[in-house]
């Protein structure tokens, strides 16, 4: 996907921007409660063939706004100093601030995010798996099944997801180490 491009007139913007805060202090506090109002941690889980399990724990941190409200999500890169803003895919008037690169995670989002816990639950699960991911736990299968185990625990237990917990774990089950592609077929 790419960046919108597209800014807002040069009076929405003044007019909007006096709504903020204006000591970094507070505009910290301000995006920190957006953030536990409208953001989300997120770690996806991917079928993937080419993975060495066939899965893949994908961490994203992202926050949504309706168009109108493009100077809250600007603040949030301004801020964090990475991610992007998009195009949220089916909804043509809503954008979303994302950052998926897990370098930019462990070094921009991590931090803002530690000095003031939002989302806890949520927010340590995700920073565990983010964590264990740089330490390549994925790398190892008995980890691996621990991370997608904690991944089930965040979000509302998992209940949007597209596969259920057993479904990954029974294939997981399947998968041997040595030969990364059993289980799966290259259709």
């Amino acid at each position: 996907m790419r960046a919108i491009s597209r800014k807002l007139p040069k009076e929405v913007i003044e007019m909007e921007s006096s709504k903020l805060p204006k000591k970094g202090k507070y505009l910290k506090y301000y995006l920190l409660g957006f953030a536990d109002a409208e953001g989300c941690f997120n770690i996806s889980l991917k079928k993937q063939k080419t993975a060495r399990f066939g899965w893949v724990l994908d961490p994203v941190f992202h926050v949504t706004q309706h168009e109108s409200n493009r100077l809250v999500l600007e603040s949030f890169k301004k801020t964090l100093n990475c991610g992007r803003i998009i195009k949220k895919p089916g909804q043509e008037y809503t954008l979303q601030f994302i950052v998926d690169n897990r370098r930019q995670l462990v070094e921009k989002v991590l931090p803002f995010f530690d000095k003031l816990v939002v989302k806890e639950q949520d927010y340590r699960i995700f920073r565990d798996i983010v964590l264990a991911l740089e330490n390549k736990d994925h790398s190892d299968l008995h980890k691996f099944k621990r991370l997608v185990r904690k991944a089930f625990k965040m979000n509302m237990g998992g209940k949007q997801r597209r596969y259920s917990l057993d479904e990954v774990m029974k294939d997981l089950e399947r998968q041997d180490p040595q030969r990364p592609y059993v289980g799966h077929s290259r259709e």
